[in-house]
């Protein structure tokens, strides 16, 4: 299975780790564990943010272009009328055949 992972984030934490290091290596074991545990959730912000602006990795796409899901057929849109007419009578025939509040109302 190929993981998608960024190297950015890869980058910055390898660069806040060597700034411990260089600036308090008293600190290194203290700041290794949550430089590990922050991988995890950097790497998710930093994939979403990817995904939003159109650039993702392989293997989150399908094959398939979110602009092409946007984009409607004439035959799509005579589709969707008529299905908005068809409920639009439906309508109409439920509210004709429900009694008027104003006939209960004394």
């Amino acid at each position: 299975m190929k993981m998608c992972f960024n190297w950015k984030v890869a980058a910055g934490l390898t660069a806040a780790g060597a700034a411990v290091f260089a600036f308090a290596p008293n600190l290194i074991g203290a700041a290794l564990p949550l430089l590990i545990i922050a991988a995890c959730p950097l790497s998710m912000v930093v994939m979403m943010r990817a995904m939003s602006g159109g650039s993702s990795c392989d293997t989150a796409s399908n094959g398939t272009d979110s602009e092409s899901n946007t984009d409607t057929t004439p035959s799509e849109v005579a589709r969707l009328q008529a299905e908005i007419d068809q409920l639009r009578a439906e309508r109409v025939e439920v509210q004709e055949r429900r009694p008027t509040d104003q006939a209960h109302v004394s």
